[in-house]
């Protein structure tokens, strides 16, 4: 049985990840794991946060967990350490001390709130020598994972991708809840973008990725109508368009991800793949405030 500790009580993960884990009962139950201690922090300056970690906190208290002091006394009780803070703004600080003691993290997303920070997240874990994982439970989606598996498509061309994409000015651009369907995006796609151009409006994000073998990405970000997530992926074979499963519940896909990923200490994304995203957003954001395409080269290049 995993001891794991959570940092960042400001997000319904928090409480629907221990909720999986604890309850026995439940039908999506996924074993393996318990969690005995958790850091309440939060984002005074983020409504979304501030709003809600008192009653996340009192729900926590509901299963038993024991609630720390600092990150510190978290990581000193867990085996593993689940990072779920809202805020991308918070993880570099909040993860140096777990990534100092090489006890495997997942960090939700985003893994940080501008490339710099997530750059700097992963060399840390890279000199501790630490295992890293974070990921949207989008790429973990029944009907995503289904999609992927479809040999029939043959090799993936292009992928069209869309989510809701509301935003925060404490993470901007897509950094926000843009992420879900940068994250679909690359499940398709994989690594490989040169370049971004993003158009924006109040109410929608377009933003057009060229890869490497003349592949190309798109994103829709949704902030007006109808919202749903889903991909459209043109292979060479076969046109496939999926949304996202709502008979399994979402978060017990990635939890049984992140499951694994304690147990053996290997990430099922590739830490240079998420990292890649990070630029893709960045990029974008530079895209959207300079109005021009960008180079994910002039993003990696400056931090």
């Amino acid at each position: 049985m995993i001891r794991i500790g959570i940092i960042g009580y400001d997000t319904s993960h928090v409480v629907a990840f221990t909720r999986l884990l604890h309850d026995t009962a439940d039908p999506f139950h996924i074993p393996g794991g318990r969690v005995v201690m958790g850091y309440p922090s939060f984002s005074p300056d983020v409504h979304s946060s501030v709003s809600r970690v008192e009653g996340f906190t009192q729900e926590m208290a509901g299963f038993g967990v024991a609630l720390a002091a600092s990150v510190e006394e978290v990581v000193d009780q867990a085996d593993a350490i689940l990072l779920l803070s809202v805020d991308g703004r918070r993880h570099l600080a909040e993860v140096k001390p777990v990534l100092e003691a090489r006890k495997p993290v997942f960090i939700d997303k985003p893994l940080a709130a501008n490339y710099r920070d997530a750059a700097a997240i992963v060399r840390l874990a890279q000199e501790n020598n630490c295992s890293l994982f974070s990921s949207s439970s989008l790429r973990f989606d029944a009907h995503i994972i289904s999609l992927k598996a479809d040999a029939t498509l043959g090799n993936i061309l292009a992928c069209d991708a869309f989510s809701p994409a509301s935003l925060d000015a404490s993470n901007p651009g897509l950094f926000w809840y843009g992420i879900h369907g940068v994250e679909m995006l690359y499940t398709f796609m994989g690594r490989g973008c040169q370049k971004v151009s993003c158009h924006s409006t109040e109410g929608y994000d377009v933003v057009v990725g060229t890869w490497c073998e003349d592949r190309s990405g798109t994103l829709r970000g949704l902030r007006r109508g109808a919202n749903d997530y889903g991909v459209t992926v043109f292979g060479e074979k076969k046109v496939g368009h999926m949304l996202y499963s709502r008979e399994i519940p979402i978060y017990s896909q990635l939890l049984k991800e992140i499951m694994v990923f304690c147990q053996s200490s290997q990430a099922p994304v590739p830490v240079a793949e998420t990292l890649e995203m990070m630029a893709f957003m960045q990029a974008a954001l530079v895209s959207q405030q300079e109005n021009r395409e960008v180079g994910l080269h002039e993003i990696t290049a400056e931090a």
